[in-house]
């Protein structure tokens, strides 16, 4: 009888030390999650309410208020295309203009007459056009289309107008196409940053959103090894989010691979959907292409946030600061002057290791490589008509401010080598940048 009380207190004392190794486990796990929590300083726990679902109610609040009306291509007379079109009130006159953005057959005659609809009542406008920008700058004989902004311009004010329509003088058959209009002084947004209840007023909206990021699906290569890596894409949204950016206007949403879509509905970021159904032949067009694409971006986030970026999923931002807080990128640079609307950010285009786990371990980047365009970073203060001159007022900001990342295969390196991008960076930029890796590290 004593042997038996003797091996059931040895079995009780093997479990009872069992359990202990166990909770000491689990404690140090916690200890490791509230080390970073701490970290961070964020007594609410940022890191971790990200991962929570969004209400039915939050979905239709932003959804109509930065996506729609839904960007697609609308075939207007025999040769033209209307991607987006825009309502601009004027501020000290009355009246205002449209503005569309519309593609047409290379050389093909511009003769349109257009009107609004407000109410069932129809407005005649005034015509007027521009090619793109990026048409003076380019020599492309090979293109197939050619970039225009199209306006229709009223010199009395009539209400709000909710479609303009342009009809093609010189095509055989006349028909008027209605474009809806979105309006760059919008009636309902947040009251305020991060809150979603709306309050509706005719002044002018103040910016509501630290930034926002608009992301080019339509010149990025999925086939590409960078494409297929689920982490990377992932960390692309996540990075970003860590500096303060929660809302992603994503151009031909469909490629996005369903995977990536699926682990970014649980948290509380904001993806919209924009459709990109081009008419025409995207060979050698990707300059033309990204315009498009730029000028919609800054079109549609004009008072609702107050910096936007275009990138491809390969493209992440190194700002000095986070877009919320004191020390947000809106205070550091505030001692720029007011007419400046776009801020240049040197672009590393450093090698892309997919067996390393975070995108930031990947250290070498080759100095030969140049892009065909570059990373702004656009500041929403100034009118539309000055945001989108072909020589708006830019400036290039320093490493200390900021600096941007174009992840690549490294297969043809230049002369000179592999060079290592955290050289030359200050102390308290590089201690910025593991604090964001270390984020993004917990949740990736």
């Amino acid at each position: 009888m004593r042997k038996y009380q003797q091996l059931a207190l040895l079995l009780v004392s093997c479990f009872s030390i069992g359990v202990l190794l166990m909770y000491k486990s689990e404690n140090n796990r916690l200890k490791y999650v509230l080390k970073y929590v701490n970290f961070f300083g964020r007594n609410d726990a940022a890191v971790l309410r990200r991962m929570h679902n969004k209400t039915e109610d939050d979905q239709k609040l932003f959804v109509s208020a930065l996506s729609k009306p839904l960007p697609v291509w609308q075939l207007i007379g025999d040769n033209f295309h209307a991607y987006s079109a825009f309502w601009n009130r004027n501020e000290l006159v009355a009246g205002g203009d449209a503005q569309v953005l519309v593609v047409g057959n290379q050389g093909a005659v511009v003769d349109f007459r257009c009107s609004f609809d407000v109410g069932g009542r129809k407005v005649q406008g005034k015509f007027r056009f521009q090619r793109d920008s990026t048409e003076s700058v380019i020599d492309d004989k090979s293109s197939t289309f050619t970039n225009y902004i199209f306006f229709c311009q009223v010199s009395r004010n009539f209400g709000h107008p909710e479609y303009v329509s342009f009809s093609d003088i010189t095509a055989p058959i006349k028909r008027q196409v209605k474009l809806r209009l979105r309006h760059l002084r919008p009636q309902n947004v947040p009251d305020k940053p991060h809150t979603l209840k709306a309050t509706p007023t005719t002044a002018p909206v103040k910016v509501r959103l630290p930034a926002t990021i608009c992301v080019d699906l339509v010149n990025f290569n999925m086939s590409s090894h960078y494409a297929h890596n689920v982490d990377a894409l992932l960390q692309f949204f996540l990075f970003h989010q860590a500096l303060g950016v929660e809302h992603f206007m994503v151009y031909n949403y469909d490629v996005l691979p369903e995977q990536v879509v699926l682990i970014l509905q649980r948290t509380n970021m904001h993806l919209y959907a924009l459709p990109f159904n081009f008419p025409f032949e995207q060979i050698n067009a990707t300059t033309r292409l990204r315009q498009i694409l730029q000028s919609d971006c800054l079109l549609r986030n004009l008072n609702y946030a107050a910096f936007t970026m275009l990138l491809k999923p390969n493209e992440l931002i190194y700002p000095s600061s986070h877009f919320i807080g004191k020390l947000s990128m809106q205070n550091q640079l505030r001692h720029y002057a007011t007419e400046i609307s776009r801020f240049e950010l040197a672009t590393f285009a450093v090698c892309f290791d997919e067996h390393k786990k975070l995108l930031l371990d990947n250290v070498q980047y080759d100095p030969e490589v140049k892009s065909a365009y570059k990373l702004f970073l656009y500041r929403l203060e100034l009118p539309p008509a000055q945001l989108l001159l072909p020589k708006a007022t830019s400036v290039e900001l320093p490493l200390s401010n900021g600096f941007a990342h174009r992840y690549g295969d490294c297969q043809n390196v230049g002369h000179d080598g592999l060079h290592d991008w955290r050289n030359g960076l200050r102390q308290d930029l590089m201690d910025h940048i593991d604090s964001l890796r270390d984020e993004v590290d917990l949740l990736i």
